[in-house]
């Protein structure tokens, strides 16, 4: 079913009624110069989030108890109805392209964007909402919303745009916005107001408590291959480090995840580590060298997606309380499974740490007869975390460590 803008269509009466639906997210053309992003809000019958953490975007995947969880290649998002928070009576799904006004970018350069609503469990496509979007001047666009009505979950294409950004739209449903990085430079002002005179001494008033702190925008896109940026180290450090590995599973499917074929890829995250003692390793699926986030290397695998099924990808954490025991680490992608065909894996890492701009690098160079690919270096300078894209493919685990000088003995490996 075609969905017009303003049309909606009932999830709850279709049979049988999903328990949880996909929402897949696309666009035309697929290869753009924007970098566009998918945003939503989780709101109450007032249309307003309860806090910040109800914000689901490329720096907070999911909404707690997992109810919306977000692809962290911003395509797609799936909504589990049973796991959703009683208050929760409505979900606004957006796109947004980052920094559009500051590049002078907007939805105008594609010809359309495309929403498929999907059973997340047998991948039954429910409906299509197809928008043109060749004339559109914005740089934020609300593509709709699930609600709730009469004890019956609906979704309405709304294919609505927004002047001003990602910003301006998460004031929209009551977000706390930080800096915005989108904004417009504020003015210099030409002079300086003179003081007013001091007011008379008052009793000192009761400290107020701290405000929850608003949330961060900023991302931060290395795309040059050998491009670099630091993280620097605050107060008593680094918090955990999470590390995003997310790529196209599906080989041929619309959306970016697609329709599962028999072209499945199983695409691994790993690392190699140094620490500051000297001892080297790996952390990775094969030979189910999972790491520990307490004790050397403070680097961790959580866990081995083989199937494709989780929206989420694969994810590293490092403990960033003991970045001073690390030297480097350099993280890679193995195609473990399935034809080495990067182009078609369209991968993208994501490093997020609380305080800390979200760093992110695609794989956007290809070499199809290597199964290896070095995705980023990260380094300790005097404490701070040196963040490299590289982009390197290499034939084994050997090469690779042959390149960047670990100096580990290999042999053979499986999963178990």
């Amino acid at each position: 079913m075609d969905l017009q803008p303003g049309q909606n269509f009932s999830i709850s009466k279709h049979s049988p009624a999903p328990a949880a639906v996909d929402i897949a997210l696309s666009w035309e053309p697929a290869s753009t110069p924007l970098t566009i992003d998918a945003n939503a809000f989780a709101l109450t019958a007032a249309g307003k989030v309860r806090s910040d953490d109800d914000f689901i975007f490329y720096n907070q995947l999911t909404l707690a108890g997992g109810g919306i969880e977000r692809a962290s290649d911003g395509r797609q998002f799936t909504v589990r109805f049973a796991q959703l928070p009683a208050a929760i009576e409505k979900i606004a799904i957006a796109l947004t392209i980052d920094q559009g006004r500051r590049r002078g970018q907007s939805f105008g350069q594609l010809s359309q964007v495309r929403a498929e609503i999907s059973d997340a469990e047998s991948k039954a496509s429910l409906a299509v909402f197809p928008l043109a979007t060749k004339m559109m001047a914005e740089t934020a666009l609300i593509i709709g919303e699930l609600y709730l009505r009469n004890g019956e979950w609906k979704f309405r294409a709304l294919g609505q745009g927004f002047v001003g950004g990602l910003g301006p739209l998460a004031r929209q449903y009551g977000v706390d916005v930080d800096e915005d990085p989108d904004a417009a430079p504020a003015a210099q002002p030409v002079s300086t107001p003179p003081l007013a005179p001091p007011r008379p001494a008052t009793p000192a008033a009761e400290p107020p408590s701290a405000p929850a702190k608003p949330i961060r925008l900023e991302k931060v896109t290395l795309e040059k291959k050998g491009s670099s940026i630091s993280l620097e180290k605050k107060g008593q450090g680094f918090e955990e480090l999470v590390i995003n590995l997310n790529w196209n599973q599906g080989g041929g499917g619309k959306g970016f995840f697609g329709r599962l074929t028999s072209r499945k890829i199983d695409l691994d995250l790993g690392c190699l580590f140094k620490l500051r003692d000297g001892r080297a390793g790996a952390v990775q699926a094969l030979g189910d060298s999972f790491g520990s986030l307490q004790q050397p290397p403070y680097v961790q695998l959580m866990g081995d997606d083989r199937s494709g099924a989780s929206a989420a990808g694969e994810f590293m954490r490092i403990n960033g309380r003991q970045w001073d025991q690390l030297d480097r680490i350099v993280i890679f992608a193995l195609i473990y499974e399935g034809a080495p065909n990067w182009a078609e894996t369209d991968a993208v890492v994501t490093i997020q740490t609380p305080g800390q701009p979200t760093l992110e690098i695609r794989i956007d160079s290809h070499r199809n007869d290597q199964r290896m690919c070095a995705l980023a270096m990260l380094e300790n300078q005097g404490g701070n975390i040196k963040v490299t894209k590289l982009v390197e493919y290499f034939l084994d685990h050997r090469f690779l460590d042959q390149a960047y000088g670990f100096g580990l003995r290999w042999v053979a490996g499986s999963k178990d």
